[in-house]
């Protein structure tokens, strides 16, 4: 018996040695992590090539979480002494033209796996770096620059391109330790971006760089299907030891759901039509409730934030709008509001005209520039704006005609409306309702509002997308960004203040006035008429 005791004993001081070091090592990883994120804010800033910053990171972790610690550890200390010296790290350079960006991005190549990383990252790390850079490339190609040629073949994709190599490697991924889940991020966000090769017109087919066979498509679908989970709806990491669920992943759920379902919601595939959607939604919702982080130091949460934010909104309105109520969807409509708002008042960077990725910043960054959910709320499209909000769109009051002289004291009532009107856009014509982008004349904010009118935001966005030296952020391609903000042919209006607003009124014989609320919805309508 006592013996007995004493290996009970002994296994409880060894399991309690292991959860100690256990907490030792998250709390020494995650407070290195924090440190790293302020440099990769920084070093962004000054123009270096930060976009394997991220997935370095999550290649220390998956080294933990195989019990590679001191090689974890040492990753990531190596990697902070050189981010911090600037050791090695490479500088983008000033292009004249395209061509010369697309030669120094191809030069990233590494010759022997075709990947745009080096091998001292684990394998799971190569396809997500390469495919942003290969996405960037193509946004750089024009009618003199040709097809898309990569130096390199992308050897390192053979390693995966079976469906038995690749449940291996999916399976390898996916499933982690304790330790691990508490981070972030985890390696399975390589296995719900290895699923955009599913995709019929996927980046690599669309310029002959690699091709995957119909058999290895099929097999990818159908592990990720099954590998959704029944309790919650949602996709994530899962526990080694018991198979279950780690985490509501919002992130690299809406990543996933993007291969099963199209823009309106409807299944691709009749072998996989979405299950769980109203557990998904729930679960999805409770995400997205959840408020700004407290402290704004701690970059690692607010990168994070950012990101289920963006992502879950996106992937509500895209792939399960149909599919939720009424009252949920006015739920949806006050969280939009709330986080347009917060990102003009957190990230708008006003001298530059365009957006940070991180709060208290001074200029703008290459993955600020893109995190915006305007396109996605049909900001800039009638057809998509109706869709999401009919019952707006079609109940916007007219309210006839009005003197210049009484224009005042009709704004200042209907800003004590629940109308919640941001800015008033200007027509010198009678606006086609389809198209409120087109024609604007001018602009006015009656409440100061930190949250611009698109007809202003998306001009000052392409002036800093114009004058940047940014090229590529952790996953951002500006020239990407810019073709589509371009395709959208929006001028830059008149911007009237409070002490000018009735002149330039009075010198227009008649104007049309819409108001509209942080979301672009129209609202109202009323002509001004200066006589």
């Amino acid at each position: 018996m006592k013996h007995k005791k004493k290996n009970i004993i002994a296994v409880s001081s060894l399991l309690a040695v292991f959860v100690a070091f256990g907490v030792f090592i998250v709390f020494q990883q995650k407070t290195q992590v924090k440190e790293l994120f302020k440099l990769n804010k920084q070093l962004q800033k000054e123009g270096y090539y930060m976009a394997d910053f991220e997935f370095r990171m999550l290649g220390a972790a998956y080294l933990l979480d195989k019990g590679e610690y001191s090689k974890s550890i040492n990753t990531l200390s190596e990697y902070h002494n050189k981010l911090k010296n600037r050791d090695g790290l490479l500088k983008i350079p000033a292009f004249n033209n395209k061509q010369e960006e697309i030669v120094f991005f191809l030069s990233l190549q590494n010759p022997k796996t075709g990947a745009f990383i080096d091998e001292s990252v684990p394998y799971c790390i190569y396809w997500e770096i390469s495919q942003n850079i290969i996405n960037h490339l193509e946004s750089l190609l024009d009618s003199t620059s040709g097809p898309l040629n990569l130096k390199y073949p992308l050897t390192f994709l053979d390693d995966i391109n079976t469906p038995e190599k690749l449940k291996a490697f999916l399976n390898d991924i996916s499933y982690v330790g304790w330790i691990a889940s508490k981070f972030p991020q985890t390696t399975f966000h390589f296995a719900r971006n290895i699923l955009d090769c599913t995709n019929q017109d996927n980046i690599l087919e669309r310029n002959n760089l690699y091709r995957f066979s119909p058999e290895w498509k099929y097999a990818m679908l159908t592990w990720m299907y099954d590998f959704q989970d029944s309790i919650t709806g949602m996709w994530g990491p899962k526990s080694k030891s018991t198979g279950r669920l780690l985490k509501n992943d919002l992130n690299n759920t809406a990543s996933v759901l993007k291969a099963y379902r199209d823009y309106d919601g409807n299944d691709l595939y009749d072998d996989f039509p979405l299950r769980y959607t109203d557990k998904l939604f729930s679960n999805s919702l409770k995400i997205l409730s959840e408020p700004y982080p407290a402290n704004e130091d701690e970059l690692d949460e607010i990168h994070e934030w950012n990101l289920k934010k963006v992502k879950g909104f996106k992937m509500i309105l895209r792939y399960l709008w149909k599919d939720i109520s009424k009252k949920d969807k006015q739920t949806m409509e006050h969280l939009l509001a709330d986080f347009v708002t917060i990102s003009f008042d957190k990230y708008y960077v006003k001298s530059e005209g365009a957006f940070s990725y991180y709060p208290k910043s001074k200029h703008a960054s290459a993955d600020g520039f893109s995190n915006m959910i305007f396109d996605d709320i049909g900001a800039f499209s009638y057809t998509k704006q109706k869709k999401l909000f009919g019952e707006s769109i079609d109940s916007i009051q007219n309210h006839g005609i009005i003197t210049i002289e009484n224009f005042k004291p009709f704004v200042q009532k209907i800003l004590k409306s629940d109308m919640k009107i941001n800015s008033l856009r200007f027509y010198k014509t009678k606006p086609d309702s389809t198209k409120l982008t087109e024609n604007v004349w001018a602009i006015f904010y009656p409440n100061n509002s930190v949250v611009l009118d698109v007809t202003e935001l998306v001009p000052n966005l392409l002036t800093w997308a114009d004058s940047t030296k940014l090229s590529l952020g952790n996953w951002t391609s500006v020239a990407k960004k810019k073709q589509e903000l371009e395709k959208l042919h929006i001028k830059k209006p008149i911007i009237l203040l409070e002490n000018n607003i009735e002149n330039a009124l009075a010198v227009e014989e008649d104007v049309y006035c819409i108001g509209f609320n942080v979301l672009q919805i129209p609202k109202f309508i009323i002509k001004c008429n200066s006589k």
